[in-house]
């Protein structure tokens, strides 16, 4: 089912508009998620569509059943000098992400409908792909119990100790996953190929 499916970067306002919307649709309507008014991402609402600080910075991937935009997430550099995850673990050492190369991956969505079809493999390994070819190593956290399954089984290491919750009154930790040097993600990538083969 991952042939028909396509990933690729977002471009233009309909595009990233559609990727706000979808996160608005599956975080704030379906996951019931809460944000404080000043929280360290300028994490708002707008309209229809979940908007923060770093959306001008971000570079934003998409997957798509032929016009239809199914799924999106984003890869987001540092904002005056910050990852978004500085601004919630103020006190811990997070130095292992001092690498100039370093990115953060953030924000996955996918339609209800979609889950379990393959097509956010097909946008991880896209996004992948894209760090691959820019010399990237990406990071990223999550609360979600299948999502740490699916970075566990394409060989993605958790890393010992970064565990945490993004707010105190969020009802699950999140795990910080880390693609820290080239033999790390050739191996995650090749386990992404052989997922999708197999789609």
């Amino acid at each position: 089912m991952t042939n028909s499916f396509e990933a690729r970067i977002l471009r233009g306002p309909e595009e990233l508009g559609h990727y706000r919307r979808l996160l608005f649709d599956a975080y704030i309507h379906e996951a019931g998620w809460k944000f404080k008014p000043a929280n360290p991402s300028g994490i708002r609402i707008s309209g229809h569509e979940l908007r923060d600080d770093r959306d001008g910075i971000a570079t934003c991937f998409g997957v798509f059943q032929e016009d239809r935009l199914v799924g999106g997430a984003r890869i987001c550099g540092r904002l005056q000098g910050r990852f978004e995850i500085h601004g919630y673990q103020r006190r811990r050492d997070l130095s292992f992400l001092d690498a100039p190369n370093m990115i953060e991956a953030s924000r996955a969505v996918l339609h209800s409908e979609f889950r379990g079809s393959g097509a956010f493999t097909l946008l991880v390994r896209h996004m992948f792909e894209f760090c691959e070819n820019n010399q990237l190593s990406p990071f990223t956290l999550t609360s979600d119990p299948s999502v740490m399954r699916f970075y566990q089984r394409i060989g993605m290491p958790a890393v010992d100790g970064c565990r945490f919750k993004f707010e105190p009154e969020d009802p699950a930790e999140a795990q910080l996953f880390l693609v820290d040097s080239r033999g790390v993600l050739d191996t995650v990538l090749k386990h992404l190929e052989q997922l999708t083969r197999t789609r």
